[in-house]
């Protein structure tokens, strides 16, 4: 059997990538850490759910210090505090946000001539702000959308980002429907 084993590894190498081959021996040697872990007569796995349970909790602690705690407080978290204050003031008033780091939220709405829109925001992970980068009108019943429309969104987004022109609101609906009153 070794010899059979050599031989197909001489004809058929495996051309992976080291790290993908190294990802998947760590999980052959995970999965089999598991005490309670069977293949049945179909070839499926059971492992004790309570077992299961049991070593995610152990993952969990030994990862906790990787966890933003909430009532922890830093500088990051009082910006984001302070931002929230200032919006609770007036949440109508844009807010002025450059943008580092943000977050692709597509949202829908239901128009009443029976038409949909389709718009793509972005929110900051810094303040947790929306600003909608571009928005589609789709006027006809469409089962699926085309392949065309996000590598179109793309570009609009990318647009967006560059010009830093997106006005920014505290909540979705607010970005969504400050978009609409401006065309």
């Amino acid at each position: 059997m070794i010899y059979l084993y050599r031989l197909t590894s001489r004809l058929f190498p495996d051309r992976r990538p080291e790290r993908e081959k190294a990802r998947e021996r760590e999980f052959i040697r995970a999965a089999n850490s598991f005490k309670t872990l069977r293949v049945t007569q179909e070839g499926g796995i059971f492992i004790d759910p309570e077992e299961l349970r049991e070593q995610i909790v152990a993952s969990r602690e030994q990862l906790k210090h990787l966890v933003h705690k909430p009532e922890a407080s830093s500088g990051l978290c009082q910006a984001v505090a302070a931002v929230e204050v200032g919006q609770e003031a007036d949440t109508s008033a844009e807010a002025t946000v450059e943008l580092q780091d943000g977050i692709e939220v597509v949202a829908w709405r239901r128009l009443y001539s029976g038409a949909a829109m389709r718009y793509v925001c972005l929110q900051s992970t810094s303040t947790g702000l929306f600003a909608v980068a571009t928005a589609s009108l789709f006027t006809e019943a469409i089962e699926s959308l085309p392949t065309w429309v996000d590598g179109n969104t793309s570009r609009q987004i990318a647009n967006a980002l560059q010009l830093g022109e997106l006005q920014w609101y505290s909540t979705l609906s607010e970005a969504m429907d400050a978009w609409d009153a401006e065309f």
